[in-house]
């Protein structure tokens, strides 16, 4: 015999399903710069968007003031960092890394879209991504998944504070600003805590990347195509 569920019971069912997240942040870097008027951006996150309705994803863009209020709410002990950050993609960096560690999910670029159904990425405890071309298969940043409070983002948050601190005081930093992120917050420093904890298997061959050049760089059925926009370093 068959027994009805009550209303309050599915109710309570279907609260604990795990929300599947995608993230995007824009106006960090405080310029009053409107999406609209970076097109690849607007265009990439069009997509972004609409893609996630069209999958029943949940979607969250992050601005400057909602990032700088998680850290005071959930990680203050990061806030003097946040403050202390020379380049504004250091924050962009950092706070994505938290933002997962948070509330979980996949974080996306505004420069980048996903192309098919990104379920199978979100049973992934964790992931990351690399060019199909880069032959020490870095991790790259612009797109990234984790489940709820994975210890790793932790690990990375603690890292970025330890680097930017330590190479700050170095004055050849003044010059290498793309080093200087790279090393701190970028994938350099993401590269060296992945190593640290063995976790070099979680970085992904799942990008079409367009090239400066105009040349097509990807594996085989890649999940997001990248207009690879690098606005924030000359």
């Amino acid at each position: 015999m068959k027994t009805r569920k009550s209303k309050k019971t599915v109710r309570k069912s279907n609260k604990n399903k795990t929300k599947k997240l995608v993230h995007q942040i824009y106006g960090i870097f405080d310029d009053g710069i409107p999406l609209k008027d970076i097109s690849v951006f607007y265009e990439n996150v069009k997509k972004t968007k609409a893609f996630s309705k069209k999958h029943n994803y949940v979607y969250k863009m992050w601005n400057l003031k909602q990032c700088t209020e998680l850290i005071k709410k959930h990680y203050p002990q990061y806030l003097s960092l946040w403050d202390d950050f020379t380049i504004p993609i250091q924050r962009a960096d950092f706070i994505r890394y938290l933002i997962l560690h948070k509330y979980g999910g996949i974080y996306i670029d505004c420069d980048i879209h996903p192309l098919r159904s990104l379920d199978d990425l979100f049973k992934k405890p964790f992931f990351f991504v690399t060019w199909h071309d880069d032959k020490k298969k870095l991790p790259y940043n612009a797109v990234m998944g984790s489940h709820k409070g994975e210890g790793l983002f932790l690990e990375i948050a603690k890292e970025s504070e330890s680097s930017f601190y330590e190479k700050i005081k170095n004055p050849i930093y003044q010059k290498w600003k793309g080093r200087f992120v790279f090393q701190t917050t970028g994938h350099r420093m993401l590269e060296r805590v992945l190593q640290e904890h063995d976790k070099k298997d979680n970085v992904l061959d799942i990008l079409r990347v367009k090239t400066k050049s105009g040349k097509i760089v990807q594996g085989n059925n890649p999940y997001f195509e990248d207009d690879n926009a690098s606005v924030w370093f000359k």
